[in-house]
């Protein structure tokens, strides 16, 4: 019997050809038999990450690929798996985030079903749960199928914009014996195409169009999705001396650069030129909002040349509308930024090579860009001293310390980013230090322990500045960091209260007359305030808190620190003033 091969081994070899490293998983018997193949026929790889919540493992896997670039698994049980991770799988679809998430129905041939429990788990055509917001979704009805559609769904999800896809493989196929040869793609075939390159003749209008602005400005979104992609931005930035807004989806520039305009809107105000790379949420960056009246008004001067670089419409949902409002750009070029950045910069310097009044000209704007970074900078430093010794803790004093403890080591934050004070404040200097910023709440912590399993091999000391409404979505996850020895720095920013929309209701107190006092009805986590710490230690986490005063956070810092370069990972409960 030992000798025998099964339909669910061929898939495990796939999974290695691919090069696929974890898996992350809720246990579920519609894959029983997979999971049995990577246990036993695949030696634990990709090995198996343990979860306590289907929306837990798609964000380990959402995190990973985010630092990586490349995808991991995450395995969802049958229907009722799948439906778990709905909001996880969608979050990471509008984050342009490779998961291979594998899946089970069935078993479709009906007289192998178990009674009741096998029918309320599988349904028809089970990938059109979740297909508005993947890439691609496929149910192979015969081991014959698996190989070419496995091939063709992770080429699909590693093209960009990458994405999700689902690959559903019925329970009762996964369980037969593999009777015959089936042949696995061939090891020299391409994984995935080529990169899309930029029509020459567009990006060479462009490169005029730039080259002739006064006052032009950069709006970058996904550009730092692959390092080499962050530094072709500063190459294009310092060559023709452009500011640079960082929209922070990843890390695509330097936050200490003196051409960063990111936190203020002041360079847009008279921008003759606005060039987005990579970037679909451009208006966030353009526009002020008034958020109790929705009102949207642009800060851009109405005449201003609006060029974009990037994979435009590609990968548009017909449901979701993460595409956002369109735009009128002068100049619209599809292409892959990773590719696109550098051939503009090459451009761009042959023309300033040819003119000599662009080198005076950028030279003044680079001088002008850095003296006001510098303003700014400043101010911040000074903003973050208001009511220091407050306690509760300020958010810029947590965000103080935490840059105190951590900036001599080889640091990365994960999501959160402490309402932007640690973009502020901290020295973001090369492209892993950051993977993007947070999206919806209970996606934070999943999308971390991704993060810092993605570094745990590089050493790196791996900071979460975790929300405490995000954690008590799924608290039970704290037990895989400590399960799979995944060392992480989690520093609570615990306001006690869903503070977000508590503000929200304060702004509808504030316009419809209704009490202020009202507003944190349904919004504050206290009465009983949750015990991070407590909980953290009982799931094998060093923990240290509630800590209230600012004062004793530096020293619980270094405790906490040294934990986590001992393996273990640990959690700093500090109490934060809501705003």
């Amino acid at each position: 019997m030992a000798d025998e091969r099964w339909a669910s081994d061929l898939i495990v070899d796939l999974l290695h050809a691919y090069g696929l490293p974890y898996a992350a998983i809720n246990p579920g018997a519609s894959y029983r038999g997979l999971h049995d193949s990577i246990v036993n026929y695949g030696g634990n790889r990709p090995a198996l990450l343990l979860c306590q919540h289907e929306e837990t493992a798609v964000q380990i896997a959402h995190g990973y690929a985010k630092v990586t670039g490349k995808p991991m698994v995450a395995i969802l049980h049958s229907l009722v798996g799948l439906l778990h991770a709905n909001m996880a799988i969608y979050y990471a679809y509008i984050d342009r985030s490779p998961v291979l998430i594998v899946g089970a129905t069935g078993p479709m041939d009906e007289t192998k079903r178990r009674p009741r429990i096998d029918w309320i788990h599988s349904a028809q055509n089970q990938g059109e749960a979740i297909r508005q917001y993947t890439k691609w979704d496929y149910q192979p009805h015969v081991i014959d199928g698996v190989p070419e559609s496995f091939a063709r769904g992770y080429s699909v999800m590693m093209t960009e914009p990458r994405g999700p896809i689902y690959m559903c493989y019925d329970a009762w196929l996964q369980e037969q014996v593999l009777d015959h040869d089936v042949p696995l793609p061939p090891a020299d075939a391409a994984h995935v195409p080529s990169r899309l390159a930029a029509d020459p003749q567009a990006l060479a209008e462009a490169a005029a169009l730039i080259a002739a602005a006064e006052r032009p400005v950069i709006i970058a979104e996904y550009v730092g999705r692959e390092p080499e992609g962050f530094h072709a931005l500063v190459a294009l930035a310092e060559t023709a001396g452009i500011p640079v807004y960082d929209v922070d989806s990843r890390l695509n520039f330097p936050s200490r650069h003196p051409l960063n305009v990111s936190n203020s809107k002041d360079a847009f105000r008279h921008a003759d030129l606005v060039l987005c790379l990579d970037t679909r949420d451009w208006e966030r960056a353009t526009t002020e909002l008034v958020s109790a009246t929705r009102e949207v008004v642009s800060v851009v001067p109405p005449d201003a040349t609006w060029i974009d670089i990037g994979f435009g419409d590609l990968g548009l949902s017909s449901w979701a509308l993460d595409y956002q409002r369109s735009h009128h750009f002068r100049l619209q070029i599809l292409a892959d930024t990773t590719l696109a950045i550098p051939a503009l910069t090459t451009l761009l310097k042959a023309r300033i090579d040819a003119d000599p009044a662009l080198p005076p000209r950028i030279a003044a704007r680079t001088a002008a860009t850095a003296a006001a970074s510098r303003v700014r900078w400043d101010k911040w430093t000074e903003d973050a001293k208001v009511d220091w010794d407050a306690s509760p803790t300020t958010l810029p004093r947590l965000a103080s310390e935490v840059w105190d403890a951590i900036k001599d080591e080889d640091w990365v934050l994960t999501a959160g980013t402490l309402e932007r004070w640690t973009r502020k404040l901290w020295d973001f200097d090369k492209p892993h230090r950051h993977p993007g910023r947070s999206l919806g709440t209970a996606t934070q912590f999943g999308i971390s322990l991704g993060v810092a399993l993605a570094h745990r091999d590089q050493n790196r000391l791996v900071v979460d500045m975790q929300p405490d409404g995000d954690l008590m979505f799924d608290a039970g996850a704290m037990w895989v960091a400590a399960k799979h020895r995944i060392p992480l720095l989690v520093v609570m920013y615990n306001n006690r209260a869903y503070y977000n929309d508590w503000e929200h209701q304060i702004r509808m107190a504030k316009l419809r007359g209704t009490p202020v006092e009202r507003a944190h009805i349904g919004m504050d986590l206290d009465d009983p305030a949750p015990d991070f710490a407590a909980m953290a230690r009982s799931m094998g986490w060093y923990a240290e808190g509630p800590i209230e005063s600012p004062d004793g956070i530096a020293a619980a810092l270094q405790r906490a620190i040294a934990q986590v370069k001992s393996g273990q990972p640990a959690l700093i409960d500090t109490i934060t003033q809501k705003r």
